[in-house]
């Protein structure tokens, strides 16, 4: 590759991955608000059957609990999206600038054509 093939490729690689970063990321925060809604309407439902104190501390107990587990789950996808994002941009700036793993390539592409 030329010295500005490598630049450019590794800019359009690192574009890709942020791009679809930053797409996944939307897709979990928009499934976390969707989340959050049912939730919150399941809740409310459930919030005109309380009779007494107990129940009402019960709900609210498990309220918090279902919001919990929501929200960590949400931030656990998004961490794994990070790393695999992070990996994938390793593995592109190792590539760009790893004159061995160039030359490599460069005789492969050579004897493929």
């Amino acid at each position: 590759m030329s010295a500005f093939e490598t630049p450019v490729k590794l800019g359009r690689e690192l574009f890709e991955i942020n791009t679809n970063v930053a797409r996944r990321m939307a897709e979990i925060a928009g499934e976390g608000i969707k989340q959050y809604f049912e939730t919150n309407q399941e809740f409310a439902q459930k919030l005109t059957e309380v009779r007494d104190v107990t129940s009402f501390f019960e709900l609210q107990r498990d309220y918090g609990k279902t919001l919990y587990t929501s929200a960590t789950d949400r931030l656990q996808t998004q961490g794994e999206v990070v790393k695999e994002a992070f990996e994938l941009g390793g593995e592109a700036l190792r590539t760009a600038f790893n004159p061995v793993q160039e030359a490599e390539q460069a005789s492969a592409e050579e004897i493929a054509a």
